[in-house]
């Protein structure tokens, strides 16, 4: 895996980025937002992002919006996405997957827990890439 991944998240909660900004800090580059726009608004100016945690609820444009906005975009189609919320049922966790979700993660959650969930996704991520340029 290369050395520092670049993870953006957002979340509305302050206290919620506070943590996940303190337990990710030391193995990863972390860029937290209020937000959806404010996500988009990262990336469309060219910031390096490679997982993306979201939250549901959050004012102006919510989670839902995000992977829609995401899926859709040519370039940011394929950027993984870990959902945080604290919707516990199913069948909210099945409509984020099936919107394009990579992992859904119920609130309160370990810390821990989601470094570890990021780190399997993107190593598998890394191979796969690297399956696929060998071919």
């Amino acid at each position: 895996m290369k050395s520092l991944y670049h993870v953006l998240v957002a979340e509305d909660d302050p206290f919620i980025r506070k943590v996940l900004r303190q337990t990710l800090k030391d193995d990863f580059e972390v860029v937290t937002t209020e937000n959806g726009i404010e996500a988009v608004t990262w990336l469309e100016e060219g910031n390096p992002v490679d997982i993306i945690l979201s939250d549901i609820q959050m004012p102006h444009m919510d989670g839902t919006d995000l992977i829609r906005t995401l899926r859709a975009s040519p370039l940011f189609h394929r950027l993984p996405i870990i959902i945080l919320s604290t919707f516990s049922d199913s069948d909210t966790r099945i409509k984020f997957l099936k919107l394009g979700a990579d992992d859904y993660i119920v609130k309160p959650f370990n810390p821990i827990e989601v470094k570890t969930k990021i780190r399997s996704l993107l190593r598998r991520i890394e191979a796969n890439d690297i399956d696929i340029s060998q071919q």
